[in-house]
């Protein structure tokens, strides 16, 4: 039998089969990935559903907006990286899109919710040595570079070698700027730009599968969206039914065979009933009114579908539809709760994201040594007032004191001392 250190330590790295490669020591994966066939909704229709949908419109938003009112900050153990980080973000929007990063940041938890990724592109200088801005891309023009059979190329790491980006028609485009290595593997659509792979960054929320294309927050409850707002013109065209109801008019009976000329003369009559008081007809004329029946039962299953788009979003329905529904205080505490953890996944997922794929090429072309971060500060108002508790309470008892939190406090005050 083997004692530990044979089988653990590196010391003997013939029997260590976990060992960490060392620094810069690359190895070639064995298992292969491949493009995903299952169908999806198409990115365009998330998008109207974000339109048009006022509890999707709504719950988005106050992700979006609950993320972004946390305090957030750059953190890097070098100050003079730092420094050289909020500079270049300050100065964002050079060369691309006149957007700050603030705006930048608001654009990518926004279209990883909607769409499931965000794109974002390197913007290098002429030289091709410095990436010298950011700019954001619409997810819907966005693919991987495909072959002829439609299968995503990769390189031998398995991870694609770029983007097309499809423009609509009447868009002049050069040429496909294709890698000589790439001519005989890739095949560009119509009317569309390759993008190298070093030149996009794309931030995904929900993967599965081998993770190509990820899922946002829209796509689970699309179907049930479509069947609500059905539902709804379904309602809304009953309710305009009691308002104003079908009036069907029988003409003529047994003694009395209706000519055409009365038949259209009812009909008229009829067509501007809405502007009338009084209507008069011979005896053997015989007025209905249609109009709809038990259409409040609808609103029943419109309620249904509801709460199942704000269960998909993850956000309590209070937060969602911006009614005061009966729920006890308890509940709705235990439901910010888990909305908080839910924002608190997204903030981490993306901000790694942010760090490896926008912060680290920087850091590589400019020979900084170290990586900085985004720091995200608590989620949610009951969240704030919970460390503000705990913080009172540490004081109280001793463990911190007051000077100690003075500089906490005047930052979540925003309070200026001269």
């Amino acid at each position: 039998m083997r004692t530990i250190d044979e089988v653990y330590l590196v010391s003997n790295p013939i029997t260590v089969t976990n060992a960490v490669p060392p620094s810069g020591e690359l190895g070639v994966p064995e298992s292969k990935k491949t493009t995903p066939t299952l169908s999806r909704v198409k990115l365009q229709e998330l998008e109207l559903t974000y339109m048009h949908n006022p509890t999707v419109f709504n719950g988005i938003n106050k992700i979006v907006q609950t993320i972004m009112s946390a305090d957030h900050e750059l953190v890097c153990p070098d100050k003079k990286v730092k420094a050289w980080f909020e500079n270049y973000l300050d100065n964002l929007g050079n060369s691309g899109t006149d957007m700050s990063w603030e705006i930048m940041l608001s654009q990518i938890y926004k279209f990883q919710c909607i769409y499931g990724r965000s794109y974002v592109e390197q913007i290098f200088n002429k030289r091709g040595n410095r990436i010298v801005d950011w700019d954001m891309i619409d997810p819907k023009k966005m693919d991987y570079a495909k072959s002829s059979t439609l299968t995503i190329v990769m390189d031998e790491f398995q991870n694609p070698v770029g983007y097309a980006e499809s423009l609509p028609y009447g868009y002049s485009v050069d040429d496909d700027r294709l890698p000589t290595g790439l001519k005989d593997k890739v095949t560009m659509p119509m009317n569309s730009i390759f993008l190298p792979v070093n030149k996009v960054a794309q931030i995904k929320l929900f993967t599965v599968g081998d993770g190509f294309y990820p899922i946002g927050l829209i796509e689970p409850i699309y179907k049930t969206s479509l069947r609500k707002m059905n539902i709804e013109e379904a309602l809304a065209n009953a309710v305009w039914r009691h308002g104003f109801p079908i009036i069907a008019a029988s003409v003529g009976d047994a003694n009395h065979e209706p000519t055409p000329q009365q038949v259209q003369s009812i009909l008229e009559k009829l067509r501007d009933i809405s502007y009338k008081q009084e209507l008069s007809y011979p005896y053997y004329y015989d007025l209905k009114i249609l109009e709809s029946k038990k259409s409040e039962k609808l609103s029943q299953h419109l309620e249904y579908f509801r709460e199942q788009e704000v269960a998909g979003m993850g956000i309590p329905k209070p937060f969602a539809t911006g009614g005061g529904e009966a729920t006890n205080r308890a509940t709705l505490g235990n439901q910010s709760g888990m909305f908080a953890l839910s924002l608190r996944d997204i903030i981490d997922k993306t901000s790694d994201a942010i760090r490896q794929q926008l912060f680290r090429p920087i850091c590589k072309l400019e020979g900084f040594k170290t990586v900085p971060t985004l720091k995200w500060d608590v989620v949610g108002a009951d969240e704030f007032d919970n460390k503000v508790k705990r913080i009172v309470s540490y004081v109280k008892n001793g463990i911190l004191t007051p000077e100690e939190v003075k500089d906490f406090i005047k930052g979540t005050e925003k309070m200026v001392t001269k």
